[in-house]
């Protein structure tokens, strides 16, 4: 009897355990400060990498600066994550922090963030070298305004 006891006893201890580290987990995680928090409004549709943000007020979060580089972009309605796909320049020393943006095929796309606070710039989309973009008329830099250090 007593074996099973404590077979029982062990069993729940295990569970109980398992059950803390996964809920735990996230908790923690949402803990740590980020290095960057800003705001951007867009006044229309654009292309992140795979995500499509419609136009409104986001949030942009990056939690460091180890790669992947991950983005997190959210509004009242959307949570978007966007990791850096191609190039990180950590070379930036002037200006201030910006979407960077093109037009392709009749679309806006973001082509860079630029972290001015952080003196990096994360290259989403390094293939205006390799094509025609076309030219646009209007104003392709949208600022990111700092919630938050």
């Amino acid at each position: 009897m007593n074996t099973k006891r404590s077979i029982l006893k062990a069993t729940f201890f295990l569970v109980a355990l398992a059950a803390s580290l996964i809920l735990g987990g996230p908790a923690r995680a949402q803990a740590v400060s980020p290095l960057f928090v800003g705001k951007f409004t867009l006044t229309s549709t654009v292309h992140w990498g795979k995500s499509t943000l419609p136009p409104g007020t986001y949030t942009l979060r990056i939690d460091s600066t180890a790669a992947p580089i991950r983005a997190t972009i959210h509004n009242d309605r959307y949570t978007f994550v966007i990791r850096v796909k191609s190039l990180t320049s950590s070379d930036y020393h002037t200006g201030s922090n910006a979407l960077l943006l093109k037009v392709r095929n009749g679309s806006l796309m973001v082509h860079s963030l630029v972290l001015a606070d952080l003196h990096s710039v994360l290259i989403y989309d390094a293939s205006p070298a390799q094509e025609n973009v076309e030219e646009a008329h209007a104003d392709l830099t949208v600022p990111v305004l700092v919630a938050r250090k």
